[in-house]
């Protein structure tokens, strides 16, 4: 890992990540880029899109805007400048979502480290939060954090998996996660009444996933729940994990709002930092045969027509 980007808004939650970035930064000799998404650039397109005018009144405001964002910008980044660690700020005029996907492919970035506060309710199923919405999105992982919390304290991180969605792309970055951290795995599965697979078979196969992928210093547990997320939330408190560690596979549109994603809600109602990462759909998944053997072989019958008299 060689460079992390952060998100700010010059709030105390974006301070809060920044601590946090620059630690993880000079623990792994990486550079550190803070990201302001002024998104002044909406006023200039409304006005050309309608042939308004942009009066000299609005380009003041405009101009004295980005001046104070970049003031503080400059501030935030002479505060948290630390030895051993090159910090670096930028003010983008996009929106957050571009201005981010465009940093992520420009600066080649690693990871992005992000605050939150989080959602609820009705907020959250119509608008959902900017955390949320990056995770979605973004092509690397991506580490929120909903309160100040220093890397030392990272000492175990909890990994839900859904057996019939383990991709390797998945677990090696979470071999390299373990090892970022110096800390402790605990895998869990949460087995609901519909899940019919063998638990030792279960286990013993992904003993030697795991082994094939170099994955060491870890446990495995398996959690009785009707719903995966209570039992990934139930599983939380109990271990007092420091850290929550899932895959999501980004659904968007219609799918999203009506299925929604088990990582973004985690992201959202989970007080301690998630790191996620976004698979790709067309990467192949890790058969277990455990799970193949749980199903069956699928038979097919050619079923009669019904007369009714």
């Amino acid at each position: 890992m060689k460079n992390i980007l952060v998100p700010v808004d010059f709030s105390k939650v974006s301070e809060a990540a920044a601590r946090f970035a620059i630690k993880l930064a000079k623990e792994n000799n990486a550079s550190v880029k803070f990201l302001n998404s002024a998104e002044i650039s909406s006023v200039y397109h409304y006005s050309a899109d309608y042939h308004f005018p942009v009066d000299s009144n609005a380009k003041l405001m405009i101009k004295e805007v980005m001046e104070s964002i970049e003031h503080q910008m400059d501030r935030m980044v002479k505060e948290f400048d630390v030895e051993d660690v090159k910090v670096t700020g930028k003010v983008s005029p996009l929106g957050l979502l571009d201005s981010i996907k465009d940093e992520i492919n420009e600066s080649d970035i690693d990871l992005c480290v992000v605050g939150t506060t989080g959602s609820t309710g009705l907020e959250e199923f119509f608008i959902g939060s900017n955390t949320e919405r990056i995770v979605r999105h973004v092509s690397c992982p991506v580490i929120s954090i909903p309160q100040s919390i220093s890397t030392d304290q990272i000492k175990k991180i909890l990994v839900p998996l859904d057996l019939r969605e383990i991709r390797s792309s998945f677990l090696k970055e979470v071999r390299i996660l373990r090892k970022m951290f110096d800390c402790k795995l605990e895998f869990v599965w949460v087995k609901t009444p519909h899940n019919i697979e063998n638990e030792d078979a279960v286990a013993d196969e992904l003993k030697g996933i795991f082994e094939r992928f170099e994955i060491d210093n870890y446990s495995f547990f398996i959690v009785r729940s009707v719903f995966p997320s209570d039992g990934i939330f139930m599983e939380v408190e109990n271990s007092k994990a420091d850290m929550v560690a899932m895959a999501t596979h980004a659904r968007r549109g219609i799918a999203h709002w009506l299925s929604g994603s088990l990582t973004e809600d985690t992201v959202n109602h989970v007080h301690i930092p998630v790191w996620s990462f976004r698979i790709n759909r067309p990467e192949k998944v890790i058969q277990l045969k455990a799970i193949s053997k749980a199903g069956g072989t699928p038979e097919y019958r050619k079923i009669k027509p019904m007369t009714i008299l």
